[in-house]
């Protein structure tokens, strides 16, 4: 140890080993001329301290214990004074006590030696030497050598190692906790486990006195010795101090070598997440070729027509090598915990971080963009002019938009607390950077106060580029097209493409060809910046955000005081005085939590009592089970004859017996108990009779059965009391009126202390209480009780556990058990107190076969005496305890795993226990031999018309209260409308920039809507499957009923969000609005076309296996579908997909919509249609070029209600019959 003037005692060593010695260990030492015979082996003992911490047992102060605390005089007396006797223990609360203590402690030499070391005015080193005869030592004046009690030199009063053994490399030696060096000074020695004798305190002539007789006793001495060793501080740094002051720095590494192992630490996340990094060059390719077929050879074509669609093609690929990079932001959010704990234990700088990966990101992005161009460029027919030099400008250029959007995505993570939250702020960004593109509206519709979004915005810059690129190349003049091209016809001594870009008021922003790459490089600098300071300034907690905030409130506050206090007066009471008599319900509780029965807890005790007297309270049918020769094989594919995973179990649990199934594996017991409960898995064979109540179980035993799973999944957004509610109303008998059945769960909730929580939501109740895992697993019990169960199964009910937990969930079962109920719990090897709270016990061995059932007994006696009573059985420890024992004999200890020496199960099945067990369960057929069934035959309690209510209501709580999924999307929609109407406020569509600006206001509608509608659901269904799957293995309601809540519960929500973008929206910009009917019409088209594509996204969702595939296909199908609904290609242009125009709820929306708002009769004579600058009417020219007929407004939208029930009924279906939507087997 090193101590320094400041207090600090740290493990040191003097100076560096010899070469080839041990660190810590150096055999063979020589103390000078008389060598005295002392040890050759020893063990390195650390120089021990002895904490107190107010809690002490006279065990400690043993003899047998003084080795153990060095130093420490006058223990003995301590102990006398105390009144210890070796077999008792006490706890030292007193002040007084507690003070004599200290004050035997600071008289002993050891504190004295501690003072000096603290005190000195040396940095010293101290260690431990420890060795068996053969040590030398002589007693020296260290002329040479600092003192370590002083620096002035004195005669002989120190013992001082004078050189090192030459005896290295033979099997003798000694052992030490440092280094020993020549003129180390001895001040401490112990011969023989005598007291600790120090030799450096006290006056000088006392310290004289003690090192010659010290080194009188040495030359005589053959026994066993320690020494504690000190040597002064040298001035030179070893390598240990080196590294202690790179320690403390604020980072050990530079900032380069923190980014060099950033990158490399990236670049190994990268490789281990290879399906994700397909998926999305999948995606980049697939994108590609749907957009190379779709403008298929329209480059370089002198048309109108195919021009625009040329320049659209720049906008749909800048949009979608964007947008690939928006599944990487729940990645992204998925990182950040880990990167919040390295920040704060100082791994490296944020700046590195973000560095790091940055450039880990560059080769991924430029495949994505290399892989999309490839693609689409050559079956587009795009320039190939100046030696392909536009094909890699392209390239060029969607590299950086990527990039852009892949550093956005990032930046949105660092300031995003949830996934809903960072998908909202992704879904505004990307709209603005769409409307102020100048591809949806003219910069010269643009408001002026708005148009310096568009001349900042990335993605115009993108699209000028582009154009730039691609009609720099179209060099015929004007001249040749005047009648064909109406461009041309304007500017005439131009070449076609200089007057097209002209003409569409974008040959001022070509002009200046680097301006595009500045733009986007500024930006992406921004995004990075800005991650930047997320990543040093932000940090989310871990509860999940989108819950409504919780605090703790006085009364759980104060519950959590009471419980607290029980705690620790339950902990010092006789383990022996726990067990009262306790009511049907909760009872009296047992010694150690007894509350104050005044306010809420008497008027409970009163109204409890009240119940039982009327007789209100539900009953608790009393069900015996019985299962004999029990065998279960699981099959598999390879093998042809499949081994059985556990055989010939037998055994019975009667009401108030608590039974415990420990030992064999985990995958074993889970599987037994499941099939006791009646829910053995599917791909197995269940051999042996299952008996309750005498009779085998049939359709409606599961109905008696609560089956507390190891997984507490629950539905976040419904308070404690809502889900037992929940529970209550599916699974109680349907003759069990509403009041009792209100009166059921409140009793539930008292019985389970739950009382205090039950009006918070289960998600926030880790803000209110602090005990998540307590709390989580006792509100699964509770869902369970709610039900009313005969018997209660638990799935490793202690797992994850504290001390205090383990003992409130067994102080539960205790109460469930003593109310009339059977309790089974599967156990992962409990300590015996635990154990001894159950009567019975079921031990497996590790291959699945009985080794003992029977009562467990005070202390798990009963179990050890039965193993202890096998002939040649191991020998018991003390120290090891019965349950370490027992397993350890099975070949199943924790430390270490043998095969077994005896057939312990043949044993049991020839003892006295077995003949026992088999005239009991005898007992219990007979006794229930007038029974004929266990219970009703229909699977479901309650009637599918109250399934549908009771699951409905639930979810319209889940999204009522789930505020950034259901406000927050109403917000985005609100924020939609105003930024679209802002933009389009009131163009008018007198001249082609109008017409075209207007009709795309619908275009950018339908899109922004859609898309965010058909993403958003995807990873609400995702998160809420857990809570299904146990809602389904307990066979709450009929499953087809889930997916219809979510479809029915969308329905409001949807109405109000479409009402939001069409009243703020269209009414700024004036389209949709010429009357009331026409704007309810727009209204509704756009609802049912949200809900379409929300049912879309529902349907994708069920249908692939994970989310992160839903997001994917999702994102393909609805960019297909924007692509080919003839606006960016008309419908003449569509070559390969024209099935996909009609079979498309984007076209179909965006038909009827258009109709709705530009439609007007130019038949009549007097007419007030309005006209473009040639004459022509607005309606006929735009009808005419994207192929409208007013007619169709009825056929369209049939289709378009079609597809959403189409849709609706595919996810119902999928939900229901695919594998992957069933709970998985076990």
């Amino acid at each position: 140890m090193t101590s320094s003037n400041t207090g600090l005692v740290q493990p040191r060593n003097c100076s560096e080993a010899e070469s080839g010695q041990k660190a810590g260990s150096i055999r063979g030492l020589e103390f000078g001329q008389d060598e005295i015979g002392l040890g050759k082996e020893g063990n390195a003992v650390p120089w021990l301290s002895y904490p107190f911490n107010g809690s002490l047992h006279c065990d400690d102060f043993r003899n047998d214990h003084l080795p153990e605390l060095p130093g420490i005089a006058g223990v003995t007396d301590c102990r006398q004074h105390l009144g210890c006797n070796t077999s008792d223990s006490i706890r030292l609360f007193e002040n007084s006590v507690g003070d004599e203590l200290a004050e035997c402690y600071k008289a002993a030499d050891h504190y004295q030696d501690v003072l000096r070391i603290v005190g000195g005015d040396y940095v010293k080193h101290t260690y431990w030497v420890e060795s068996e005869p053969g040590l030398g030592l002589t007693l020296k004046t260290p002329s040479k050598y600092l003192s370590a009690m002083d620096a002035l030199p004195r005669r002989e009063t120190e013992l001082v190692v004078a050189k090192l053994s030459s005896k290295v490399g033979q099997s003798g030696g000694m052992q030490s906790t440092g280094r020993v060096q020549v003129g180390d000074v001895v001040t401490g020695i112990s011969i023989n486990n005598e007291e600790m004798q120090y030799l450096a305190v006290g006056p000088k002539k006392t310290q004289r006195e003690r090192a010659t007789q010290v080194f009188s006793l040495l030359k005589q001495a053959r026994g066993h010795s320690r020494l504690q060793v000190e040597c002064v501080k040298e001035e030179e740094e070893d390598e240990n101090q080196i590294q202690w002051k790179q320690f403390q720095r604020p980072f050990v590494q530079s900032w380069f070598e923190s980014t060099r192992t950033l990158i490399k630490r990236q670049i190994k996340v990268t490789k281990r997440l290879q399906a994700l990094i397909k998926l999305r060059l999948f995606q980049a390719m697939i994108l590609g070729l749907f957009g190379g077929t779709l403008f298929y050879m329209l480059g370089g074509k002198y048309d109108q027509q195919k021009m625009n669609s040329v320049r659209a093609l720049g906008f749909v690929s800048t949009m979608s090598i964007m947008l690939i990079n928006l599944v990487q932001l729940p990645l992204y959010m998925l990182q950040r915990p880990i990167f919040y704990k390295h920040r704060a234990q100082k791994f490296f700088r944020p700046s590195s971080y973000l560095v790091a990966h940055c450039i880990v990101n560059v080769p991924q992005t430029l495949a994505e963009a290399f892989a999309y161009t490839i693609s689409v460029y050559f079956l587009a027919g795009l320039s190939l002019a100046g030696n392909g030099m536009p094909f890699f400008k392209y390239l060029l250029l969607l590299f950086m938009v990527a990039y852009f959007g892949s550093s956005a995505f990032f930046f949105l993570s660092t300031v995003s607390s949830i996934p809903e939250v960072g998908n909202a702020l992704a879904g505004l960004l990307v709209s603005i950077f769409l409307l102020f593109s100048g591809f949806v509206i003219y910069p010269s519709n643009v408001p002026t106060a708005l148009k310096w979004l568009v001349y900042v915005n990335p993605i115009h810059w993108a699209n000028v580029s582009f154009c730039k690129i691609q009609f720099e190349n179209y060099l015929d003049p004007c001249s040749k097209y005047e009648s064909e091209l109406p461009f041309c016809s304007r500017y005439p001594h131009m070449t076609v493409g200089k007057a097209y870009v002209t003409f569409f008021e974008l040959s001022k922003d070509t002009e200046r060809p680097w301006m595009p790459y500045v733009i986007i490089s500024a930006w992406i600098l921004l995004a990075n910046s800005l991650a930047l300071l997320g990543l040093k300034m932000i940090q989310f907690a871990g509860v999940n955000q989108s819950l409504p905030s919780s605090t703790a409130s006085p009364i759980i506050s104060k519950y959590r005081e009471d419980t607290e206090s029980e705690y620790n007066s339950f902990q010092s009471l006789s383990d022996h005085a726990r067990h009262l008599r306790i009511t049907p319900y909760t009872g009296q509780r047992s010694c150690g939590m007894i509350k104050d029965t005044s306010g809420v807890e008497r008027w409970i005790q009163e109204f409890r009592v009240e119940l039982e007297k009327n007789e209100l309270g539900i009953p608790v049918k009393p069900l015996s089970i019985v299962f004999e020769d029990l065998s279960f094989r699981r099959h598999t594919k390879d093998a042809e004859e499949n081994a059985p995973e556990f055989r010939d179990i037998t055994g019975y649990a009667r009401p108030k017996d608590k039974l415990a199934l420990l030992g064999g594996a985990k995958t074993i017991k889970s599987t037994l108990l499941k099939c006791l409960a009646g829910r053995e898995p599917l791909a197995g064979t269940l051999e042996g009779n299952l008996l309750a109540n005498g009779a085998k179980v049939g359709t409606g035993y599961a109905r008696r059965i609560g089956y507390v799973e190891r997984l507490d999944a629950h539905q976040p957004y419904l308070t404690i009391r809502e889900t037992l509610q929940f529970s209550a109303a599916l699974r109680l008998d349907q003759s069990i009126t509403a009041e009792s059945r209100h009166i059921h769960v409140e009793l539930v909730l008292d019985q389970l202390d739950l009382l205090p929580y039950s009006n918070q939501l289960v998600g926030s109740l880790r803000d209110a209480t602090g005990k998540t895992y307590e709390i989580a697993k006792k509100i699964t019990i509770a869902v369970e009780l709610a039900s009313n169960p005969s018997v209660l199964l638990l799935e490793e009910p202690l797992a994850g556990l504290d001390s205090r937990g383990t003992q409130e969930i067994l102080s539960i079962l205790s109460r469930v058990s003593e109310s009339g109920r059977v309790v089974i719990a599967s156990l992962e090897y409990p300590n015996t107190r635990v154990l001894e709270s159950f009567d019975l016990a079921l031990i497996l061995t590790h291959d699945g076969r009985q080794a003992y059932f029977g009562s467990v007994g005070p202390d798990c006696n009963e179990i050890l005496d039965y193993f202890l009573s096998i002939p040649k059985a191991p020998r018991y420890s003390k120290r090891a305890g019965p349950v370490s024992f027992v397993l350890a004999t099975l070949g199943l200890g924790v430390k270490k795993r043998a095969i077994p020496t005896h057939n312990f199960p043949e044993i049991y099945n020839g003892s006295t226990l077995q003949e026992a067990n088999s005239r009991e369960i005898s007992r219990i057929k007979v006794l229930h031999s007038d029974r004929r069934s266990a219970g009703s035959s229909s699977i479901y309690s309650a009637s599918y018309s109250l399934q549908a209510s009771v699951v409905l209501m639930r979810t319209q709580r889940l999204l009522w209260r789930n505020v950034q999924y259901t406000y927050g999307r109403l917000t985005g929609c609100i924020m939609i409308g105003l930024l679209m109407g802002s933009l389009y406020y009131k163009i008018e569509f007198t001249d082609v920039y109008g017409l075209t600006s207007r009709s795309l206001y619908i275009y950018m509608q339908v899109i922004l809507v859609g898309v965010i509608s058909a993403n958003n659901i995807i990873p609400q269904l995702g998160t809420d499957r857990l809570v299904y799957f146990r809602e389904k293995r307990a066979g709450m309601y009929l499953p087809i009923f889930y997916p219809i809540s979510w479809a029915v519960g969308e329905i409001p929500y949807l109405f109000m969000a479409t009402l939001a973008v069409v009243g703020i929206g269209n009414g700024m910009a004036g389209i949709g609005t010429g009357s009331a009917h026409e704007f309810l019409t727009y209204w509704m088209v756009l609802f049912v076309f949200t809900l379409c594509v929300t049912y879309f996204g529902m349907m994708i969702t069920f249908l692939a296996p994970v989310p992160t595939l839903a997001a994917f296909a999702v994102s393909i199908l609805t960019s297909f579908w924007v692509s080919a609904s003839g606006v960016v290609v008309l419908l003449s242009d569509i070559r390969f997909y024209k099935w996909m125009y009609w079979s498309n709820p984007f076209q179909y929306a965006l038909s009827l919509m258009t109709s709705i708002s530009f439609y007007c009769d130019s038949s009549k004579a007097d007419n007030r249609c309005p006209r473009l600058t040639d004459g022509s009417y607005v309606w006929e020219r735009l009808s005419a070029v994207r192929s409208l007929s007013y007619d169709r407004r009825g056929t369209d939208t049939a289709i378009l209600s079609s597809l959403c029930l189409l849709f609706a009924t595919l996810a119902f279906l999928f939900f229901v019959v695919l594998k992957h939507n069933s709970p998985p087997q076990i």
